[in-house]
């Protein structure tokens, strides 16, 4: 199918034709209301539709048509759970046979708005589809569409305008940048309506809007009468998870990231086959703007932003209504390393740390710092645990000895105590040591890891040095009843003190 003054394809043309002309009994011709659930769109016509499968669309129709006796035109007025038509949904897949079938014999349909009020126009400019658009621009029979704004207040002009701002100026000839051209140049062509309705000036629109530190594009998802689109989904077996939605505008993802359950997540990726649609979900905003990876970073859900940063789909630098993006939001420093962006002038919003004095450096920089003092004082520990197991705090002896070279103290208890505590302080010191060579890595979850580890194998250092410092002092002592009593008890009453520090 052209509409450019190529040849049509005759089949699916004059298939769609005869559909057009076909007799279905009058009884079934009742027009639905939107929240009507018999009015939700065939989850079979909708793939090829999105694919832009033209023999699969046609043969799908036939099909719904003969089994529900309903006509082409009431057909082509079903709709999505977030209110798109047929050619909302062609305009959005960059797919445009199907949209340009639509076109060619239902022009007005050019005209239907979903339920934020957009046009197949606005999702068009939307998603940056520069051929879907023209042919929108080039099919519509009311001129007045361009200037049409939708619940946002922003008509298709004003969201290119939003898109290019995102561009960089020598990325003038993306696909943004040319749809921005040609919105301008049939704004140029109708200027007298455009003053008219009092528009303002592509130019000066521009102007204003990149004076904007905040950029909300809007996702929002109706929730007629207390129902959310899930309950429709599962009346319809609908089949696009990006437009299964809650009342606050939250897919499946968003609703996984925020709880933190990453092992949804995982399973949603795994499953879900289409990357366009996995896409859609990783993007896609909820009535405050904010992404699934807005919201895990709100709630600190490491993991799951960790899962989802890892994916190169994501778009991180999506900003919510209120001008944040997830680094804004939580301040963490695994999103820094998977280069999201922070707004300028904002600054990290920690929760624990809103409303006090405390300071605001980034928790990479406190990983730092206290991996540097685990550092130092791991290496202090081995080098004396190191240096008293070479020199034993005892004599040895002599060659006429049955032993000779050993310890003369080599069967006391406490002795042999102060050796293996010695030996397990200093094991334990040299791994802290080990481990916390991994923390200069670029990954801050493997040096946050390694952190975590020295913690607990400091601790366990710092203990077997106080048991062999006891047991050495015992041995030391063993001969005199008063200095060997105090000694122990002081050794015990400090070694539970210790063990209690670090427990707690």
């Amino acid at each position: 199918i052209s509409m450019d003054g190529g040849s049509p394809r005759a089949a699916p043309n004059e298939r769609f034709e005869a559909l057009k002309r076909r007799a279905v009994p009058p009884d079934y011709q009742k027009e639905l209301g939107d929240d009507d659930l018999h009015k939700i769109m065939d989850s079979d016509l909708y793939e090829p539709t999105e694919k832009g499968d033209v023999e699969k669309f046609i043969h799908e129709l036939e099909k719904v048509i003969e089994s529900r006796k309903l006509a082409l035109s009431l057909i082509l007025n079903h709709i999505t759970p977030s209110g798109n038509s047929w050619l909302h949904v062609a305009a959005s897949s960059g797919n445009n046979d199907v949209m340009e079938l639509i076109l060619l014999h239902f022009p007005n349909t050019v005209a239907q708005k979903n339920s934020l009020e957009d046009t197949s126009l606005h999702v068009a400019v939307q998603d940056q589809r520069l051929n879907e658009t023209e042919k929108l621009i080039g099919r519509t029979r009311d001129w007045e569409i361009i200037y049409w704004k939708n619940k946002d207040g922003k008509s298709s002009l004003n969201l290119a305008i939003e898109k290019c701002k995102y561009l960089d100026w020598e990325d003038c000839q993306g696909a943004g940048w040319e749809i921005f051209q040609l919105l301008s140049q049939e704004f140029a062509r109708d200027e007298a309506y455009a003053d008219k309705i009092q528009c303002t000036s592509p130019v000066l629109a521009a102007l204003e809007e990149w004076g904007e530190d905040r950029l909300p594009k809007l996702l929002h998802v109706r929730d007629e009468k207390g129902r959310t689109p899930l309950h429709v989904a599962a009346s319809v077996t609908w089949s696009d998870l990006a437009e299964i939605k809650n009342k606050n505008g939250q897919n499946i993802l968003h609703v996984a990231a925020k709880a933190g359950n990453d092992l949804v997540v995982y399973w949603i990726f795994k499953l879900c086959s289409e990357p366009d649609i996995t896409k859609k979900l990783m993007n896609s905003k909820d009535v405050d703007g904010n992404t699934p990876l807005h919201l895990a970073s709100m709630h600190n859900h490491c993991e799951v932003m960790r899962f989802l940063t890892k994916d190169k789909r994501i778009d991180s630098c999506l900003r919510n209504n209120d001008g944040l993006t997830a680094l804004d939001l939580v301040g963490c420093a695994i999103l820094i390393v998977a280069g999201v962006p922070r707004s300028e002038g904002q600054d990290v919003l920690l929760p624990r740390e809103q409303g006090s004095g405390s300071s605001k450096s980034s928790p990479a920089k406190r990983i730092k710092d206290q991996v540097d003092t685990l550092m130092l004082v791991a290496t202090l520990v081995a080098s004396i645990t190191f240096t008293v197991g070479l020199t034993l705090p005892c004599g040895y002896n002599a060659s006429g000895d049955p032993h000779p070279g050993t310890t003369t103290m080599l069967y006391h208890g406490a002795f042999q105590v102060f050796v293996i505590a010695n030996m397990f302080a200093t094991y334990n010191s040299i791994l802290v040591v080990v481990v916390l060579l991994w923390s200069p890595s670029k990954d801050f979850y493997v040096a946050e890891l390694a952190y975590h580890l020295a913690g607990p194998l400091l601790s366990m250092a710092f203990t077997g040095m106080s048991v062999a410092f006891f047991a050495a002092i015992t041995a030391g002592v063993s001969k005199t009843y008063l200095a060997g009593s105090l000694v122990l008890s002081m050794g015990v009453l400090f070694l539970v003190m210790v063990i209690l520090i670090l427990v707690t």
